[in-house]
């Protein structure tokens, strides 16, 4: 019952927040038929964060419960202030208010029952430890940048934005943080669905394409679950996918191999939303995901503000220049990935859309938004990198369609609809318009089979129609807008199939990790579109086309959706060893009283009577294995955690290799003098002994911790663990 009571104390904390921050946001968003309600809790966690965030790095406030109440008051007082004009309830859309407020609820209670399937803050196959790890050593307090939990004396060098705003509301409600950590993720999700309804609603005014926009861009997901299912049904081989050998269709559901499909594009991994917030972890790339909507309601609502032709005051344009530069330069800090792109989306849309009647004052907008992006995150650029990027290469092996295909089918479906739709009633004319576009297609074909470039036969004709209608209107609208996020979307998959950005993987997955974090970008955007292209289509076909079209768009939905529902069943059946283990509870640690109940009451121990952040010494680990779990669940640096993930972060081979030997040394040497004298390299104050250490090194090396007392003070004891202290005056 005390879960429940920890899940309501979050929920109404982000009610008050987005109620709070609402006068603002919708002096900004005040020409949106929701005046910008669906993002106000965005908007307002993402304040609030910076503000704690600035207080902090400028060492003006360690993090701490002081720091989150005093920039939750400027808050309060920023939006008090500068919203002070949209303060009366009575001017509110109480309607859509109350249906946004809905639309976050189911979607928050929905994946806190997800989470409740399958709670495991565990070690193997996803990024939990490493996501705990860095808001546990944000929890412990400090100024910022955050230590490193697992490089001891240096400061974490990926950006961490996402899991700050967890530990504010962690720290600020008093939730424990292995529940808390299972409560943001539920949280992430349901501000992406809230922002992609407002999105939705915005765009067509009607509820119910809010709802669609909520399923296409949060919930549908490949169409490999579809080619799955049908390889089970006729015991065949679909494209790739073998047939399952199990006997019934429930056992089929709950057995499901979710793992699989990612693994579509050769040499990266590519996921969707859905499938992101049910693996269940706090990782940069998923919580981007609602900011990157709320983003790009912004530039809408900057966008429907000059399509009124009405004068803007000089006071309004400050603000919208200040949110947005605001919001722009969040994404570096939650996940850099996104910045860039970004970017090139603020850029285009000023250029395309006509934001603003003159080109001076776009040019100012544009200039003091990006600028802003800068300026205000500077301590953030100056401490943090892009983890660990070195370079820029051509992709070797390309993406082929029928993958591309598999990976977004249902909005391909929907995006060449709208733009047969637009061919066929606006935009060709002409007999050279025609020949034009016939020879383009010729061409692009001919390139594409030359240059073993298959993707070229998508993106660029729908590229190129997008420009090409956008360039021939003449009043901007909603299908502008909607256009241009096309254009965004075929050039992210045109990047991802010519350049990879170099993390140090190699081949054959070198473009690992910028298929996994640009496609999730292009998902957003194709989602969007497509959600706005049903919602053209059906208004402008004729009766018999619209019902055969209809079918086949309700064929592919239902395809889009097998996917994600049967990863849902089958992550949550407790079948298999990385997820469920433990299920009934919130707890994401409760499942390491099962695996190593002494790490288990150790770590207890630790996180009750060790405060700030002393380093601690533990065994290392590699990746994804069960080591480096002392610093994960207590937040404590450690002297090396998981090395691969040092070295994807920027650090070098040496400098790991040379702090695993160490470590091994401290552990192992019978000579204390040499111990002593690493422990101080490293101002290593505890030392931590449990079944892990215990196998990983020679017992007569550990022996000397319990033998030599003016060096070490035993602190703890049980469970077959021991936590030594090291003295100040140990022996030299």
């Amino acid at each position: 019952m005390i879960q429940v009571a920890y899940v309501i104390c979050w929920w109404l904390a982000l009610v008050v927040i987005g109620l709070i921050s609402f006068p603002i946001v919708s002096r900004v968003c005040g020409k949106l038929p929701d005046k910008g309600y669906s993002i106000s809790k965005l908007v307002g966690l993402l304040i609030l964060t910076f503000l704690v965030w600035i207080f902090s790095s400028l060492r003006i406030l360690p993090f701490g419960y002081i720091s989150i109440v005093i920039s939750f008051l400027l808050l309060v007082a920023f939006s008090s202030y500068l919203g002070r004009k949209n303060l009366s309830i009575a001017n509110w859309p109480r309607k859509q208010i109350i249906i946004s407020e809905s639309v976050f609820a189911a979607a928050f209670i929905i994946l806190v029952l997800i989470m409740v399937g399958k709670p495991d803050i565990y070690f193997d196959g996803a990024d939990h430890f490493m996501d705990f790890a860095f808001m546990g050593s944000i929890i412990r307090g400090g100024y910022f940048p955050p230590v490193d939990p697992w490089f001891a004396g240096a400061s974490l060098p990926y950006y961490y934005g996402g899991h700050l705003l967890a530990a504010i509301l962690t720290v600020g409600t008093r939730v424990p943080p292995a529940i808390a950590f299972n409560i943001a993720v539920a949280m992430f999700f349901a501000l992406a669905a809230s922002a992609a309804y407002g999105l939705g609603y915005n765009i067509t005014k009607r509820n119910h394409y809010g709802a669609l926009a909520v399923v296409f861009v949060c919930i549908a997901g490949f169409m490999s679950g579809a080619y799955q299912l049908i390889a089970y049904v006729f015991h065949a081989d679909v494209m790739g996918y073998l047939p399952s050998g199990v006997p019934t269709y429930v056992e089929w559901f709950l057995s499901f191999s979710f793992w699989d499909a990612p693994w579509l594009i050769p040499g990266g991994m590519a996921q969707y939303p859905s499938y992101i917030f049910q693996m269940g972890t706090l990782h940069a790339f998923m919580m981007g995901i609602p900011f990157q909507l709320m983003f790009i309601m912004l530039i809408f609502a900057l966008f429907k503000k000059g399509q009124l032709g009405e004068r803007i005051a000089i006071s309004d344009t400050l603000l919208d220049v200040f949110i947005l530069g605001l919001c722009l330069g969040f994404f570096y800090f939650v996940n850099a990935w996104e910045y860039p792109t970004y970017i090139i989306f603020t850029v285009v849309a000023f250029a395309l859309l006509r934001i603003r009647p003159s080109i001076k004052g776009s040019l100012g907008v544009l200039g003091g938004i990006i600028g802003l992006s800068l300026l205000l995150y500077i301590p953030l650029y100056l401490s943090t990198g892009m983890g660990g990027i070195y370079g820029i290469g051509l992709v070797a092996e390309r993406t082929s369609l029928a993958d591309f295909f598999e990976f977004c089918a249902l909005f391909l479906f929907c995006l060449f609809s709208l733009l047969f739709v637009l061919w066929k009633r606006e935009l060709f004319r002409g007999r050279i318009v025609i020949l034009v576009a016939i020879l383009i297609l010729i061409a692009t074909i001919l390139t594409a089979v030359l240059l073993d470039f298959p993707l070229l036969i998508i993106v660029v004709p729908v590229g190129l129609l997008s420009l090409y209608y956008i360039y021939k209107s003449g009043q901007k609208t909603e299908k502008e807008f909607v256009l241009l996020l096309v254009i965004i979307g075929v050039a992210l998959a045109f990047f991802c199939d010519f350049l990879y950005l170099d993390d140090g993987f190699g081949a054959p997955f070198e473009r690992f990790n910028t298929v996994l974090k640009v496609y999730l970008q292009l998902w957003v955007f194709f989602g969007i579109a497509a959600f706005y292209a049903v919602f053209y289509v059906l208004n402008n076909l004729g009766r018999k086309t619209k019902v055969i079209w209809l079918v086949t768009l309700v064929v592919f939905v239902l395809a889009s959706l097998i996917h994600p529902i049967a990863s849902t069943t089958s992550l949550t059946s407790g079948r298999h060893a990385s997820w469920g283990m433990n299920r009934g509870t919130l707890d994401g640690m409760a499942y390491l009283e099962s695996i190593d109940k002494g790490d288990y009451d150790a770590i207890q121990w630790i996180n009750e009577n060790i405060d700030s952040s002393p380093v601690i010494l533990e065994t290392p680990g590699g990746f994804y294995d069960y080591a480096s779990r002392i610093s994960v669940f207590t937040g404590l640096p450690t002297v090396i955690g998981w090395k691969a993930n040092e070295i994807m972060w920027g650090r070098t081979w040496d400098g790991v290799g040379e702090r695993s030997e160490d470590v091994e040394n401290i552990y192992n040497t019978f000579d204390n003098n040499q111990a002593m004298q690493l422990l101080r390299k490293y101002d290593v104050e505890y030392i931590y002994i449990g079944a892990l250490e215990q196998d990983a090194y020679e017992s007569e090396g550990l022996q000397k911790f319990t033998n030599q007392p003016e060096a070490y003070e035993l602190v703890y004891e049980g469970g077959g663990v021991t936590i030594f202290r090291v003295k100040e005056n140990g022996a030299d």
